[in-house]
């Protein structure tokens, strides 16, 4: 199937895909947004067109990706309902929402799909450089399931197939291993911080520890890249730790700690982590 693919939103995700299948020879139709200089941006970036309508944008399109903030997805869906959209595939970039907010659009004669890249879009005019790195997820009407699986994996992208009902959990997934490690690596460069080290120094510090992780968990699996204090069963260590963490962060430090003493079991069969578990527990 040949795609005139048309974009609603012409923030960081919908400038970045649009972008990358630019540069991979798809044919952009172009842009919409309520912010029309936004659509002009995105449009010349991607060597396209911007639309002031939706209405044009639909005349020109037969693959529609809404790129908005999640919570615009259905206003702009109720707004493609008042034009003739048979035929028409229509999808949102959403990790959380499925494709079921796409209301009665069997009756419409167009399929709906949640297509979601699995990547952090921090810069609207250079992510698209690494996006023949990530994965895609898909769900939605059996009828194009498929093309537009054969689709993504024809650029090079690895592509997982969801069931809607599992899209929340999906999500969860997605921003615990992104924006809340994030978070916790923050928190422990604030650490770093608090023994009088400046910002800069304890990233730079801690970055290559950081990377190397993520590396050997890519190369060897979790159980195999365990290493640190509880793996060992270094109960003073812990003690130690329990002694200078912040009251804030307590729980978070034990139930992590908790986790790593389980998997550390299932590596060690033979070790004992029994004392370990109740100090963190207590």
């Amino acid at each position: 199937m040949n795609f005139n693919i048309g974009f609603v939103g012409a923030g960081r995700v919908g400038i970045s895909l649009g972008k990358y299948f630019s540069i991979n020879n798809l044919n952009l139709s172009g842009y919409y947004s309520k912010n029309a200089n936004s659509a002009a941006t995105a449009a010349e970036f991607t060597e396209s067109n911007y639309f002031n309508d939706l209405k044009s944008l639909l005349e020109y399109s037969n693959l529609i990706f809404i790129t908005t903030p999640d919570d615009v997805i259905k206003e702009i869906w109720n707004e493609l309902k008042e034009y003739n959209i048979k035929d028409k595939i229509i999808c949102h970039a959403s990790g959380s929402l499925s494709s079921s907010i796409f209301s009665n659009i069997n009756t419409l004669g167009a399929f709906g799909y949640s297509i979601h890249p699995m990547c952090a879009f921090s810069d609207k005019f250079n992510t698209y450089k690494s996006l023949n790195q990530i994965c895609f997820s898909i769900e939605g009407d059996e009828r194009y399931l498929q093309t537009l699986n054969n689709f993504l994996q024809k650029l090079g992208n690895k592509v997982i197939t969801l069931d809607k009902d599992k899209k929340p959990l999906y999500h969860l997934a997605n921003v615990t291993v992104s924006n809340l490690v994030l978070s916790l690596l923050e928190i422990g460069c604030g650490y770093l911080l608090s023994c009088g080290i400046s910002k800069e120094e304890a990233i730079n510090a801690l970055m290559p520890l950081i990377e190397n992780n993520i590396n050997n968990i890519k190369n060897n699996g979790f159980l195999a890249s365990l290493t640190g204090p509880i793996e060992r069963g270094d109960l003073e260590t812990v003690k130690h730790h329990l002694g200078v963490i912040p009251a804030s962060d307590l729980e978070l430090y034990k139930r992590l700690s908790l986790n790593l003493a389980c998997l550390s079991e299932k590596k060690h069969t033979e070790k004992d982590y029994n004392m370990l578990k109740n100090e963190l527990h207590d």
